[in-house]
């Protein structure tokens, strides 16, 4: 096994989409509107979005594009 193998493994462990906390569309769309100050402030998308509702979610807290964080965002975690 090779250490990146082992290291999504790790983090998939940590997911358990039965049990993720879902997100009003409204209180989604407030915070996606005032995204911009996270960003200024160097927050990834996936990051802010983790850090404003309490979501624990290595793969989404650490997501390296904008469209990759906000599909995985609508697909687990938007109500």
């Amino acid at each position: 096994m090779t250490v990146m193998s082992h290291m999504v493994e790790q983090l998939m462990q940590n997911f358990d989409p039965e049990f993720s906390p879902r997100v009003p569309r409204e209180q989604y769309d407030q915070w996606a509107r005032g995204f911009v100050f996270d960003g200024l402030r160097n927050q990834r998308y996936g990051q802010s979005f983790c850090n404003r509702f309490g979501i624990q979610d290595n793969l989404l807290f650490f997501a390296e594009s904008v469209e990759e964080a906000d599909r995985y965002i609508q697909k687990n975690y938007i109500k």
